[in-house]
């Protein structure tokens, strides 16, 4: 899909300008400053692209109420009028309100499923604060080439975003990233590697021997990544049961020997995919102490025993994002983390409910569909630096 017009051509606009900098630097504040203001623009040209010439209001006990319109103009104007009415804007099956500014196309732009992500709804709540800083200006401020061009690419991210293109390596909206098939393997005495399934190899004596004492797992998951800020350890966290990975490490066989590993990986040919990890939902039991996230599928599968206590469905991008708005939730002086359904306005996650565990599946099969219980063998890595208190 196109880029609006306008849209693009003030950003190119921006692109061009930035480059005087080096003549004279307060092109920087210029240009950063001029960033935020595309921000709304962009909204309101993918808006009047999404309506097609039509916008709808829901009344209260009264039929809806739709509106022709050919510029954004009408649609401010129809908005402000329908506001008075406590009427709201009909997106897809859902309602909402709106009054045709910024905060108003930053609620349709989410519902219309345009924005994704946890941690860029915080960062868009920012831009917002700065973009009405800029917009109604209080004092004389002064911008660095740095902060310029950071609002720039946050900038392009969320045209691309709304346009219906995630960024490679993005900040924002990054684009869905390749899963491998992947064998992770430790010992007793608490080493542990990854090598890729095509590493599996027939091998000499010394590493026979050495092989002995480690146990295989076959598994999905995101490897080593050149030149990029995601890398590290975190498939070393890695658990059957919770979600203590950064990103999704899906369990297909194991543990066992190497040997037994290759046979299956020969049998089997295990393909890998691309997964976009954000706005992932997590399950989260409160029971004596806090445990660690868990997909929804693998606490749909628990037995009875294992429900009990308070849990938590949470969306977030990470589950650590999750983890700690949770803890910091039970903590009434801990920053306003809420308990309530909806966005917390601490943090980077989404409160889809708690109470007992039916309570907390229901409100998870409300926000995913009918989910599927999975009962997976027990297998975790031996180390554990993000999550040593795992039962």
């Amino acid at each position: 899909m196109s880029v609006a017009a306008g849209t693009r051509d003030s950003f190119e606009r921006l692109r061009t300008v930035f480059a005087y900098g080096v003549l004279c630097y307060d092109v920087y504040t210029v240009v950063g400053d001029q960033a935020l203001l595309i921000y709304e623009q962009a909204l309101r040209d993918r808006f009047m692209e999404w309506c097609a010439g039509t916008v709808t209001f829901r009344c209260a006990q009264a039929p809806d109420i739709s509106f022709a319109v050919t510029s954004y103009d009408e649609v401010k104007k129809h908005a402000d009028r329908m506001m008075r009415r406590r009427a709201k804007l009909v997106v897809a099956a859902n309602a909402i309100e709106f009054n045709g500014m910024l905060h108003g196309l930053r609620r349709w732009a989410r519902t219309a499923g345009l924005l994704r992500g946890r941690r860029a709804r915080t960062v868009e709540d920012a831009l917002a604060k700065l973009r009405n800083y800029v917009a109604h200006p209080s004092g004389h401020h002064v911008g660095t080439p740095v902060d310029a061009a950071r609002t720039v690419r946050d900038l392009a991210e969320l045209i691309n975003q709304l346009w219906g293109q995630a960024t490679p390596g993005g900040r924002l909206y990054p684009a869905p990233l390749d899963r491998q098939i992947a064998v992770l393997s430790w010992s007793g005495s608490g080493r542990a590697r990854m090598e890729p399934a095509g590493a599996l190899s027939v091998p000499d004596g010394t590493e026979e021997q050495e092989d002995d004492e480690y146990q295989h797992i076959v598994v999905r998951a995101i490897p080593f990544i050149p030149d990029s800020r995601w890398n590290d350890d975190h498939w070393a966290e890695f658990d059957t049961r919770y979600e203590t990975t950064r990103f999704p490490t899906d369990y297909l066989w194991g543990p066992g020997t190497r040997e037994a590993a290759r046979a299956w990986l020969e049998h089997k040919q295990p393909q890998g995919d691309s997964i976009d990890f954000t706005d992932r939902v997590f399950l989260i039991q409160e029971h004596k102490r806090l445990l660690p996230p868990m997909r929804p599928a693998v606490a749909a599968g628990l037995p009875a025993e294992e429900r009990s206590g308070v849990w938590h469905a949470v969306r977030a991008d990470f589950p650590d994002d999750a983890f700690a708005h949770v803890r910091g939730s039970r903590d009434s002086g801990a920053g306003g983390h809420i308990r309530r359904a909806g966005d917390c306005p601490a943090c980077s996650a989404e409160v889809l409910g708690a109470g007992s565990y039916d309570e907390a599946l229901r409100a998870t099969a409300a926000a995913l569909g009918p989910i599927q219980p999975i009962q997976l063998p027990s297998v975790r890595l031996p180390l554990s630096i993000f999550w040593p208190d795992r039962p």
